[in-house]
């Protein structure tokens, strides 16, 4: 029996065993091809893994209860304390109880408003502690499922915490804070208010003239854009006076800048201005009026921005008022900057082990947050911030920080 065997070129060819040929024919698609790239020392796996939809369940599940009994227990000890601090003026004004209850039930939207940024950032930071203590976020990770895929359900929870919030605060707070400073002032102070009219602006009167106040200024204890209106015996209208700015001292109104009078009294109205200085005889104390101004939080973004307008048409400074419009828009989206900034640091799984420092670490991050928020709202204030950056740097700084961060260990491989 013969081998049969068959010679082409140089090359020799078995059953089943390419050519030298064949060879020469693949070689333009295995030079177009990628070389594979050896795994690294350490790295779990090549490919990224999708969370299912039970453990996504099970950690927005957790992270919502946690957010409800935190919310729950930041709001009762807020109640506790403020009954403590009002519970004097409370007995010595004989309030009765359901006057209290009404108080601080109108209290109640301001309170979760208020509170809902720290209630958001322990549940979050606990919500991880207890994963990381049940090694089911080091499971996450063995499986492949990036740092990024586990913070985006409960970034999505945030963000809808930070829209409900807005809303909160622009339709809900408003008119229940107002109801309850109304409460405060008539019925636990006791405070005489029949002169003093001051829904959306501040009316109050006097013996002979009645009193207009366009805005007042705690920090400096001032007035500004008063305007006089003097009357007769009969209540007829004299003249009208207005003052640019006019200043408490502690003893009485003292009247700053140049002064405008318009005579009515004669045929044709007369006017007259007055540089100097003059002392006024106003009927209230400055801290009478100072309780009547309304706060940012008894105001919607639309009732600031009037208010700004009717200063910078008179003339006067609204960069306060600028800050604090900026400030109400920015703050409601403080819960989804905080989580960004806690998400990147707990997430760490080199940390897992090490509870405590991740509480304290935590803690310095929410404390850098309302820091940085109050430097840079009083830099605002004075005028060295333009009003947006003030009030949008903290959040614009936590957010990208932390989206930085979990962007980078998205893009790491993990290793042990």
């Amino acid at each position: 029996m013969t081998e049969s065997s068959d010679t082409e070129g140089n090359g020799t060819k078995e059953m089943g065993q390419p050519t030298l040929l064949d060879r020469i024919k693949q070689l333009p698609k295995l030079l177009k091809s990628k070389p594979p790239v050896p795994k690294q020392r350490g790295e779990v796996l090549p490919t990224r893994t999708l969370m299912s939809r039970t453990v996504t369940k099970l950690l927005l599940g957790d992270f919502v209860t946690a957010v409800l009994i935190t919310q729950i227990g930041v709001v009762a000890l807020y109640v506790v304390v403020d009954f403590f601090e009002r519970l004097d003026v409370i007995v010595h004004n004989e309030v009765s109880m359901s006057i209290v209850v009404a108080y601080f039930f109108y209290k109640l939207p301001l309170i979760v408003y208020q509170t809902i940024p720290a209630a958001t950032a322990v549940a979050l930071v606990t919500t991880l502690i207890q994963r990381h203590r049940h090694r089911e976020i080091l499971a996450l990770s063995a499986a492949g499922v990036t740092p990024l895929q586990i913070a985006l359900p409960l970034l999505l929870v945030a963000t809808l915490l930070s829209v409900v919030s807005l809303a909160w605060s622009e339709l809900i707070v408003p008119p229940t804070v107002r109801a309850a400073q109304d409460l405060s002032l008539r019925e636990i102070k006791k405070r005489d208010r029949r002169n003093i009219l001051a829904d959306r602006e501040i009316w109050f009167r006097g013996l002979q003239a009645i009193y207009h106040v366009s805005y007042i200024d705690r920090d400096t204890q001032s007035l500004l854009g008063v305007t006089s209106y003097e009357l007769d015996n009969d209540f007829s209208l004299i003249s009208i006076k207005y003052f640019p700015k006019v200043r408490w001292t502690g003893k009485g109104w003292s009247s700053l800048g140049k002064q405008e009078q318009i005579f009515l009294a004669a045929s044709e109205p007369a006017r007259s201005s007055h540089p100097s200085e003059t002392s006024l005889q106003l009927p209230n104390r400055f801290e009478d009026l100072a309780e009547v101004q309304r706060e940012p939080e008894e105001l919607s973004v639309a009732d600031l921005r009037r208010q700004e307008h009717l200063l910078k048409s008179l003339g006067l400074p609204a960069t306060r008022l600028s800050v604090e419009i900026y400030v109400k828009t920015a703050l409601p989206f403080s819960p989804l900057a905080l989580a960004l900034g806690l998400l990147s640091f707990n997430l760490n799984l080199r940390r897992s082990g090490q509870f405590a420092w991740t509480i304290v670490g935590s803690a310095a991050i929410g404390f850098g947050y309302w820091l940085l928020l109050g430097t840079s709202t009083s830099l605002g204030y004075a005028g060295s911030l333009p009003p947006v950056l003030a009030a949008w740097l903290p959040n614009c700084t936590f957010a990208a920080a932390g989206a930085a961060s979990l962007a980078r260990a998205a893009s790491l491989p993990k290793s042990f």
